[in-house]
């Protein structure tokens, strides 16, 4: 049999989580269209008609919050999100994604940072009603304006590789610190930065890794928990 290479891990560091948060505060300004003539009658500036910068932001935090594979996050729908309404998710301090599938036939339930919860409630309230049609179920909905969007909207993972990559060149492009810059961003780069933030945050509890991150094997869930470059290379700087 072929020995296949060691999985490669890359967790954000705490100063490149900060900076992704702040583009994603100002990315409706990345998708505005500019001149006078797209100021409209009331000045407001206008978006590029395929853009969604809200459903946008609301994945990449969302998946930093929960650490969701791509195929996890399209599969949602928004009656799994508790509550699901916009008011709410503001006000409450705990919301949870019900019945998550992953690998394996697996089901669990993720618990919603309190970032992702007020992404999506803006989501929910400015973009996705625009997009749903009568048989929208999805939580994330593809543009109505794209004709070969699929049926109901829903995303497919390939469209979360893109929006992530997006966001990984919206940050490099607007921060000067080279130190911070990304490269290639990848959803599974966010997955393994919740993974080793987690495990920080709940003092390397196995069981809880194991229910939020829907992995039983011992290897997976040790490279999920590797910390960032930044961290392991200050472990011996003194030594």
């Amino acid at each position: 049999m072929l020995r296949l290479p060691a999985p490669q891990v890359r967790a954000l560091a705490a100063a490149q989580v900060r900076t992704v948060k702040n583009v994603l505060d100002r990315i409706e300004d990345f998708h505005q269209l500019t001149g006078r003539r797209h100021g409209g009658t009331t000045g407001k500036p206008t978006l590029h008609r395929h853009a969604r910068p809200l459903r946008d932001r609301a994945i990449v935090h969302l998946i930093l919050s929960t650490g969701l594979r791509r195929a996890e996050l399209v599969g949602l729908d928004l009656a799994q999100l508790d509550p699901c309404d916009p008011a709410e998710l503001r006000r409450v301090k705990k919301a949870a994604l019900t019945g998550v599938r992953g690998k394996g036939r697996t089901v669990r339930t993720v618990f919603v940072g309190r970032d992702a919860r007020h992404a999506l409630a803006d989501y929910l309230d400015q973009e996705r009603p625009g997009d749903a049609d009568p048989v929208s179920d999805a939580l994330f909905l593809a543009s109505s304006s794209i004709a070969a969007r699929r049926p109901g909207g829903r995303l497919s993972p390939r469209s979360v590789n893109t929006i992530v990559d997006q966001v990984g060149r919206l940050h490099d492009a607007q921060t000067s610190d080279r130190e911070r810059h990304l490269g290639a961003l990848r959803p599974h780069d966010l997955r393994h930065t919740f993974g080793y933030r987690l495990s920080e945050a709940s003092g390397h509890n196995r069981a809880e890794l194991e229910r939020r991150l829907g992995h039983a094997n011992d290897r997976y869930l040790r490279l999920y928990t590797n910390p960032p470059d930044d961290i392991a290379a200050g472990y011996v700087e003194d030594l």
